[in-house]
């Protein structure tokens, strides 16, 4: 089984989100088997502040779902979006 690489672009609900402490908190949302690869906060619209983090984990059935529902799970998060997915 190898590992598969996950983009996600995490949209805050407002530019008052510190995302530092966001992405402080990703690695607790994240399934057992994942980890956190790396995060960078990249400026998008009005303002606003996307994260956009990596995360690395099993290529296994089920894995996108868990950690889109943890993420999604992150206190100020509006939307998370999948933008690359990758075997590694």
């Amino acid at each position: 089984m190898g590992e598969v690489a996950l983009k996600y672009r995490l949209m805050p609900e407002s530019p008052v989100i510190d995302t530092v402490a966001v992405a402080a908190a990703v690695p607790s949302t994240l399934p057992v088997d994942a980890q956190l690869g790396a995060h960078e906060a990249q400026p998008f619209a009005f303002g606003l502040i996307a994260l956009e983090v990596l995360v690395i984990g099993p290529d296994r059935a089920g894995l996108v779902d868990e950690v889109e529902d943890g993420l999604a799970s992150l206190e100020g998060i509006q939307s998370v979006e999948l933008l690359e997915q990758s075997l590694l």
